[in-house]
């Protein structure tokens, strides 16, 4: 690809205009091969060149897109490219691209109503919780998760209790210190809640938190 070519839809596909960007993640998700490794090629490099905007991108797409594929594919390639990819990207990341990208993926738990979105933002959610846990690097989550746990909205007890239950698998010796604050909310919710949802959520929290 000629580099100058190359420069211009790198600027364009990371600019203000959200089209070229929206258009780059369609084609990652298209049947065409052709649409698909360009599409590949262009988000690669991008992530060398300035994953910082990149991510953050991502993160906006995923936080305002109207289109349900585009905020599934964004979780998808969140979780994929910061807690899969052997290069350690989040590393690379500005400590403010990696505040944003936490408070974005906090927000979309709260905010999401799509179950199937919802689900892929538990497990980006766990497994960079898993990365950044244990050396305290994301102070605000587990108090969110308490909030969370403790609020009248059936959805937001039951999307702390499945991510409890993920980083239960992934990290359950940094939940011990939380273990006796844990057992009452969970037990609770378990015998007084008004919705099977949550009973169980919890119930698989509470199994995953004590196999430990």
């Amino acid at each position: 690809m000629d580099p100058q070519l190359q420069h211009a839809q790198l600027a364009a596909i990371l600019g203000a205009d959200p089209s070229p960007f929206e258009t780059i993640i369609s084609h990652l998700m298209s049947s065409s091969n052709e649409q698909q490794s360009n599409a590949e090629l262009l988000f690669n490099l991008c992530k060398q060149t300035n994953p910082d905007s990149l991510f953050l991108k991502l993160g906006h797409m995923l936080q305002t897109s109207p289109h349900m594929e585009a905020r599934a594919m964004s979780a998808i390639l969140l979780r994929k490219q910061l807690t899969q990819d052997d290069s350690l990207i989040w590393n690379r990341l500005s400590p403010d691209t990696q505040s944003s990208l936490k408070s974005i993926l906090l927000t979309c738990v709260q905010k999401e109503e799509a179950k199937t979105i919802l689900k892929k933002l538990y497990d980006t959610v766990s497994e960079l919780a898993s990365s950044v846990l244990p050396d305290n690097s994301w102070p605000e989550l587990l108090p969110f998760m308490f909030q969370c746990v403790s609020s009248d909205n059936f959805k937001l007890q039951e999307s702390a209790f499945l991510i409890f239950a993920q980083l239960s698998q992934y990290i359950g010796e940094t939940l011990i210190p939380h273990i006796k604050h844990l057992h009452h909310v969970f037990l609770q919710c378990l015998t007084s809640s008004g919705s099977s949802d949550v009973r169980i959520a919890a119930l698989s929290a509470v199994i995953n938190l004590f196999s430990v």
